[in-house]
């Protein structure tokens, strides 16, 4: 059958009787055309196991150690940070993407090193090493670590990068030290020194500022920005106040809430090449006194931080017996 011979067929088609009524429009199908007008429908693919059940969320708490003025403590409070959560029974992972210092993993390389020497045992994380050190690299080690570590660390180094950006863009917990100077104050706001009047908003504090605003729609909860005085001597002076006082200015414009921080003290700076900690010390008493007033120190900045932590929450709220005799 040619071209031709479909159209004729097509005209000789028979209409409908005039005394039917019309059919509403769009007419149906089956009624208004014959049977050769039918089109049987495609048979649909079956969805793979992976689309109808849903998939569990990851689990990890990611924390970024980041300020773009450097010396400031970064390392030691995220080592500090990282080895309290382990010794509480947390599987945890860390990151340095500090590719000129690496300082968090020196000090990680340190404790495996003490372990072998004082021949313990001491609680440590999994070592998370990047190989091309560019965003896609990040973000997929990241994903992969969240499976099964309950607490990703982060240290960032003391600048602005492309990493340093998707990392804190990926966090939920970001933890700014700061010392008591107000040079170290410029990189979250400019406070003039004669009137105490916040003038503008620094750098990193609008970086996290433009970086916060799209995480909220990928994260379930709101990001918890921190910011720490971190070594400030025993006894205040009136420039550490005035710093205090400019932070609680720039906070609840910049977002960030204030928690303490660490002290300056001999035995952080100490330890810390050796990969150790105050709590390593029960292990391995031969290397100094326990000193609980810096224990509790740094328990007061773990609890500040708000960690979603059940084994951290309780091991900061048993009393340390043994620091208890010590200080007797």
């Amino acid at each position: 059958m040619g071209l031709f011979d479909r159209f004729k067929r097509r005209k000789a088609l028979p209409l409908p009787p005039a005394s039917v009524p019309a059919e509403p429009w769009p007419p149906e199908p089956v009624a208004a055309f014959p049977d050769y007008y039918q089109f049987e429908p495609e048979p649909q693919a079956e969805q793979p196991a992976w689309m109808k059940y849903p998939v569990t969320p990851p689990k990890g708490h990611i924390i970024v150690f980041a300020n773009e003025k450097g010396g400031v403590g970064k390392s030691t409070s995220a080592f500090h940070t990282c080895i309290s959560l382990c010794n509480a029974g947390e599987r945890v992972s860390a990151l340095d993407v500090d590719l000129r210092q690496l300082t968090l993993h020196r000090a990680l390389w340190a404790r495996q090193e003490s372990e072998r020497e004082y021949n313990v045992k001491l609680a440590g994380p999994d070592q998370i090493m990047l190989v091309q050190q560019n965003e896609n690299e990040l973000e997929e080690k990241l994903r992969m670590a969240r499976i099964h570590s309950s607490f990703i660390i982060i240290d960032v180094g003391g600048h602005d990068s492309p990493i340093a950006r998707k990392a804190i863009f990926m966090a939920d917990t970001i933890v700014t030290p700061v010392n008591d100077s107000f040079i170290d104050l410029d990189m979250l706001g400019r406070i003039d020194p004669r009137t105490g009047e916040l003038k503008t908003l620094g750098n990193f504090a609008r970086l996290v500022e433009h970086l916060k605003e799209p995480g909220m729609f990928l994260q379930p909860k709101a990001l918890d920005w921190v910011v720490m005085q971190n070594r400030s001597r025993n006894f205040a002076t009136k420039n550490e106040k005035k710093v205090m006082e400019a932070l609680e200015k720039i906070a609840p414009i910049a977002g960030f809430r204030l928690v303490p921080g660490l002290r300056e003290r001999v035995t952080y700076r100490e330890l810390f090449p050796m990969g150790l900690t105050l709590f390593d010390l029960d292990a391995i008493p031969e290397l100094g006194r326990l000193q609980p007033k810096a224990r509790d120190e740094i328990w007061a900045m773990l609890r500040a931080l708000n960690l979603p932590s059940a084994a951290l929450n309780r091991a900061i709220a048993i009393p340390d017996e043994t620091a208890s005799v010590a200080e007797k």
